[in-house]
């Protein structure tokens, strides 16, 4: 044998056994997040177990429009003009929503069908949610590993697959914006670190600016919310320059991101140009010529005083927000995106304020949806403040802003749900690092021993704190799995209750027979909620849906429900609506006891729409409150409890347990 062979023989076994080494623990880790992914899809696809529904209102108008562009191919969406919808002038529909989920779930129905998968295009909305989580579950390990490494990534990725929050809009059916809007705020992060990481190459820099950039486009072209991360990324590259740590690579990086976003926002029809004139449009640009005078006087100037103007900024925008208001300066913001930014912004709209979501939520829900995450994440934030970097920062402000925002309005929890997922998982990393290498196995000498010892920590403890977060993470696993296991609100008619162990089917049956029964061209009054449901569903003509496009059209239909009939026949005769649909829910055991899940919880909402006081259909003045006798002799009572006058409305179809009921309209001859 050659012996001076032998030391370079025994280097290639090394190595060999290195990169054995990393490649079993590389496989480790792909079998840990596959079994992640196969959890996750398994929790979301429980709903099929009740019917193949979709969830609430929104994803029925998804599924329409995804049809429609499937049909009728991309450049359609741009020409369509929905005559089932707000009868008579229709809707205009790409002026009025937003093209990211029916050309994505239309892309995934073509793909399918060329590899040879007979999915259509229902089985395709169905599903679209649970591919989108996926991968978020994916985008959300590869953030989390660039934060903190690999663990880090692997509990980001099991925190996205359980939080509640998220599963609420990834769940089968749940066909709506979200599903690409939240996987669209985690895929910008997790580019736009890596554009900005200065141990890269350049070309792979600008490659992942670009990819940032496209990923902020794709939201633009989604979800409204995607005004939130244009904020978000103006507000890191001010407190770059604040920090003194502003370089070429996030210039390149923003200018990237931000400029390829607005190109195609700028394409997107109910955006276009005019959004990019927006308030916090240019401010984002203007942002960019800022950081070009930052980057050239900062080596001329005390660079303090940029930095101290960066921050200056930041302090007038945040005080300008609340201040203004208060002095009756209108910001030229739509009431929507001020109250979040503001909450103590006035709302004057009962449209706005009737609808749950946009209400401010309660701690114990924002709680009840995070858990242990919650506590883990403001760790995770002392820790990223504590070592300040660029990733780290960036980190700190998604998860306070979005913490911010969740606080402030009940549908922004969503938008909480990736920060929190991804700062806890930073947070468990940090807290258990001690711990981890406290139960690493292998031979160590007495001091090094007795050093661990003085810090109190041994395998023991690793164990401990490894059962311990176990065990905190529980309820929230528990509460995930238990929220996903839910009918959706379609196959449950909206009733979340059983009934000799089924959910009722009155809403699927309803409108099942307005499909098959009524003509092609009626027209079917209801409450808005309902529209999506009967345009998608029964493809009947309504005079309102979800859009909420014109409120006076609204305000209309419930003057409809609200006024005696003589006077309600007379507004439903501009319409010529030939049906009018009414929800009305009680228990089936005591029919006098009513749950407020329809109509009846929804009439008071009507009211003050509608411009009616709630005092003319309640009276206070009694110990309990009453409902007046104006209220008796509303259309919506009248109808709810089957006491409608035969000359204007007869029933037509009462669904099984008589939740849902179907009138059909009968108009007095002219002169009468």
């Amino acid at each position: 044998m050659n012996l001076e062979n032998q030391p370079t023989e025994s280097r290639l076994q090394l190595e060999t056994l290195s990169r054995l080494r990393l490649s079993r623990i590389r496989a480790m880790e792909i079998g840990v997040l596959a079994i992640v992914v196969i959890l996750g899809v398994l929790i979301r696809v429980q709903p099929i177990q009740y019917g193949a529904y979709f969830t609430g209102y929104d994803p029925d108008f998804q599924y329409r429009a995804t049809e429609y562009v499937a049909e009728n191919g991309f450049a359609s969406w741009w020409t369509w003009h929905d005559a089932l919808s707000w009868y008579p002038m229709g809707r205009n529909v790409a002026n009025s929503a937003y093209p990211g989920i029916p050309f994505s779930g239309a892309f995934v129905y073509m793909l399918a069908n060329a590899f040879g998968l007979r999915a259509s295009v229902y089985d395709v909305g169905l599903y679209f949610p649970v591919l989108m989580a996926v991968l978020t579950f994916i985008a959300s390990y590869y953030l989390g590993r660039e934060l903190n490494g690999r663990a880090a990534g692997l509990f980001a990725a099991i925190f996205m697959a359980i939080n509640p929050a998220f599963l609420a809009r990834s769940t089968l059916g749940f066909y709506d914006t979200e599903n690409i809007g939240i996987f669209a705020m985690v895929a910008i992060g997790l580019f736009l670190l890596r554009s900005i990481d200065e141990s890269r190459p350049l070309e792979h820099r600008v490659a992942y600016g670009a990819l940032s950039g496209l990923s902020l486009g794709y939201m633009f072209a989604s979800w409204g919310a995607a005004r939130y991360m244009n904020g978000l990324l103006a507000l890191f590259m001010l407190i770059l320059m604040y920090t003194e740590r502003l370089q070429h690579r996030h210039l390149t990086a923003y200018s990237l991101t931000i400029g390829i976003g607005y190109l195609i926002e700028a394409m997107v029809p109910r955006l276009g140009i005019n959004a990019l004139l927006s308030l916090d449009h240019l401010a984002a640009f203007g942002l960019i010529p800022l950081m070009l005078v930052y980057l050239f006087v900062r080596d001329r100037i005390n660079v303090k005083t940029v930095a101290n103007l960066a921050g200056m900024l930041i302090l007038v925008g945040a005080l300008g927000l609340y201040l203004l208001p208060a002095l009756g300066i209108e910001i030229p913001i739509t009431y929507k995106f001020l109250k979040v930014l503001n909450p103590f912004t006035s709302v004057e709209n009962a449209l706005y304020q009737s609808v749950a979501e946009n209400k401010v939520i309660n701690w114990y829900s924002l709680f009840n949806d995070f858990g242990s995450i919650t506590i883990l994440a403001v760790l995770g934030t002392y820790f990223s403040i504590k070592n300040q970097n660029d990733k780290n920062i960036y980190i700190t402000l998604f998860f306070l802003t979005s913490l911010y925002f969740a606080g402030v309005m009940a549908r922004l929890s969503q938008v909480l749900a990736a920060p929190a997922c991804i700062m806890a998982a930073y947070g468990l990393i940090e807290v258990a690092k001690p711990f981890i290498s406290a139960s690493i196995e292998g031979e160590e000498s007495p001091s090094r021993k007795r050093r661990k010892m003085v810090f109190g920590v041994n395998k023991l403890l690793g164990a401990l704190f490894i059962a311990v977060v176990t065990l905190s993470l529980t309820p929230n696993v528990w509460s995930g799995i238990t929220s996903a296991d839910q009918p959706t609100s379609l196959a449950c008619s909206a009733i979340p209750y059983m009934f000799d162990g089924e959910y009722p089917k009155d809403w699927p049956l309803a409108l099942e027979w307005l499909r098959e029964n009524t003509a092609e061209d009626d027209i079917i009054c209801s409450w808005w909620d309902y529209g999506y449901w009967i345009e998608a569903m029964a493809r009947r003509t309504t005079l309102a849906d979800g859009a909420t496009q014109s409120e006076n059209q609204i305000k209309n239909i419930a003057n409809i429900m609200m006024r005696p009939q003589n006077e309600s026949i007379q507004l439903l005769k501009q319409y010529d609506a030939d049906y009018i649909v009414v929800f009305h829910t009680f228990n089936p055991n005591n029919p006098t006891s009513e749950w407020n899940l329809g109509d009846e919880g929804k009439w008071p909402q009507m009211a003050l729409i509608g411009g009616f006081n709630l005092t003319d259909f309640i009276d206070y003045s009694q110990s309990s409150p009453q409902l007046t006798d104006r209220f008796a002799s509303s259309t919506i009572a009248r109808l709810m409890y089957h006491a409608a006058d035969p000359k204007y409305f007869t029933q037509a179809y009462a669904s099984p347990n008589g939740y849902v009921l179907v009138y059909k309209i009968h108009y007095p001859d002219e002169g009468q």
